[in-house]
């Protein structure tokens, strides 16, 4: 039989043990938020700050490392700017379905009416909706949710969401969208950018165009290329005669490869900027490169007589390699090829 004293040893021996590794535990998972999370904003006082721009603006300058800021769930109602010298941001939220990054500025009010203003290279968002709510239907104008300038931005698992003129992918850098979900009226992707939508949803909330490319001829090898994305309408929405885009820019580029294509997409695919032939855009159609290959939707012969039909030897250069090389425009100075790699995280 033992005794009450070698029993209690025992016992004591065992607390240790338990404590050890709960105290263990709560080491490793603070190690672990070290390294994933820099900077933490909760509305509820539980982070580093309560809203983003001041944890935007703690980011060290020009920093060689990334800055990871964890933003819990919310509805963050405030105008950001991600400015030039805070290079290598993250915004990591739970999900796009919580964490709601939003504002209301637009056109008519403001020329700067982006609600998140990216200015800073190396940019990357995960699971963040980007939100404007100004509605052109209802006397808005232009609303931009998510306005990006600089290069190698990466958005993965992300919303952006709005009306008239959603998303502005304003210079000749480059982007690449993941597995994103965006949503708008009129124009509501647009601008010279050179970006890959891959594994997209792509609604449509009125009979309007979805692009709006601006790149310029001669210039740009590539422009906005949509690859296994999905066409669709908006839920609940009426929409039956919209078009994949227009041309803004006289070296206007966009081509959807492999996507599926809804049927409330008119059968000519692409729309002139204007029928108008004293409009100064009204050529565009003529000098832009508009292109289909495979995926479904669509029928060739009801095509504008513009779009080019890819066979496989074009579309096998709308790879990542060709269209983020530091060659692919000459209206911007890019620096270095580029293979944007989705960043492993914990959400």
């Amino acid at each position: 039989m033992k005794s009450k004293t070698t029993t209690k040893n025992i016992l004591q021996y065992k607390l240790i043990l338990v404590l050890l590794c709960v105290f263990g535990t709560l080491s490793i998972r603070a190690q672990d938020k070290t390294s994933i999370y820099n900077i933490v904003v909760a509305q509820d006082g539980s982070g580093d700050y309560t809203k983003i721009q001041d944890a935007i603006n703690a980011v060290p300058n020009n920093s060689s490392e990334r800055t990871v800021i964890f933003i819990k769930p919310g509805i963050y109602k405030e105008k950001l700017l991600v400015p030039s010298e805070k290079k290598k941001v993250t915004f990591l939220g739970e999900s796009y379905k919580t964490t709601i990054l939003t504002y209301d500025d637009h056109g008519k009010i403001t020329s700067d009416y982006a609600s998140t203003k990216i200015l800073a290279e190396d940019f990357f968002a995960k699971n963040i909706t980007f939100q404007n709510t100004i509605d052109s239907r209802k006397g808005g104008s232009q609303a931009a949710a998510l306005r990006i300038d600089a290069d190698r931005a990466i958005l993965y698992k992300c919303n952006i969401t709005g009306f008239q003129d959603t998303f502005y992918l304003k210079t000749n850098t480059r982007s690449y969208i993941k597995d994103c979900i965006i949503d708008g009226t009129t124009d509501f992707i647009y601008g010279a950018g050179i970006a890959l939508f891959e594994n997209c949803i792509i609604r449509n909330r009125k009979d309007s165009h979805i692009t709006a490319s601006n790149q310029e001829l001669g210039k740009s090898k590539f422009g906005f290329i949509f690859k296994n994305c999905s066409i669709i309408k908006y839920p609940g929405e009426d929409v039956s005669n919209a078009s994949l885009g227009r041309p803004w820019g006289n070296g206007a580029h966009t081509v959807y490869l492999n996507c599926s294509i809804g049927n409330h997409i008119k059968p000519e695919g692409f729309a002139p900027w204007s029928t108008k032939p004293d409009h100064k855009y009204f050529n565009n159609i003529n000098t832009a490169y508009y292109g289909v290959y495979r995926g479904s939707g669509y029928h060739p012969e009801n095509l504008l007589s513009v779009v080019h039909i890819l066979d496989d030897t074009l579309a096998a250069k709308y790879t990542k390699k060709n269209i983020f090389a530091a060659n692919s425009t000459t209206a911007n100075k890019l620096i270095g090829d580029w293979n944007p790699i989705i960043e492993k995280t914990n959400k």
